[in-house]
């Protein structure tokens, strides 16, 4: 009997699944997903999910989920660790799987900072508190990667898949952003290199724009207009 192929369930756009994707696609991993879409302004309705969020057999309903097997379950960080444990892709050694805790929240919060920006009100003036903030945050990235290859050390791991789509969507905004800190430049072009990543990215799968959701003031329509 043919085993059912993993389903990755999320919004038709990069947000928190793109990570997911990518960790995915760099294991060779065969999955299917479902998309979710919103509808037009101004009520940018969520009907398409939420007419189907409490009859999907989840403990805890929300978008990403990760159906495999008899797994169900939500949560980014969770669906990560999931596909990681069996595509060895967690760290090794408590030195090691400390680094990946620690990187797990200096990811989030800069990810839901910058987030949080393409969506609030006032952007440009969000913006150029978000850019005035920055130099400390990279300055601190830069001097760590400096000294390790990874997020973890020497092996790729899961936070990696995180970090990279956010410093990628981040270039995107501003394409210079690295210029004064070539050691994130240069991880996050080791990471873009890899094999099956390129692969993806070059492909008709991989969908630059959008990167969040209709009603954001960045990243949710064709371009970075």
């Amino acid at each position: 009997m043919a085993t059912s192929k993993p389903v990755l369930g999320y919004w038709d756009i990069r947000g928190l699944a793109e990570p997911i994707r990518l960790l995915l696609e760099h294991a060779e991993v065969d999955y299917e997903q479902k998309l979710y879409t919103v509808g037009p302004a101004p009520e940018y309705k969520r009907n398409m999910w939420m007419d189907v969020k409490e009859s999907m057999g989840l403990d805890f309903p929300n978008l990403p989920y990760y159906v495999d097997g008899e797994v169900k379950i939500c949560e980014s960080w969770a669906i990560m660790k999931h596909i990681a444990r069996s595509t060895q892709l967690m760290a090794e050694g408590t030195q090691a799987s400390s680094l990946c805790d620690q990187a797990e929240g200096v990811i989030q919060d800069f990810r839901m900072s910058f987030v949080m920006m393409c969506y609030r009100p006032n952007f440009e003036e969000n913006k150029k508190n978000f850019f005035a903030a920055l130099p400390v945050k990279m300055a601190r990235l830069d001097k760590y990667l400096g000294n390790h290859k990874w997020m973890a050390g020497d092996k790729l791991t899961y936070v990696d898949f995180a970090l990279a789509e956010i410093m990628d969507q981040l270039q995107m905004m501003e394409n210079d952003v690295y210029s004064k800190y070539p050691n994130v430049g240069e991880y996050l072009k080791n990471f873009m290199a890899l094999e099956k990543i390129a692969a993806y990215r070059n492909s008709s799968k991989f969908k630059k724009f959008p990167c969040n959701n209709k009603m954001a003031k960045w990243g949710g329509g064709d371009s970075e207009n």
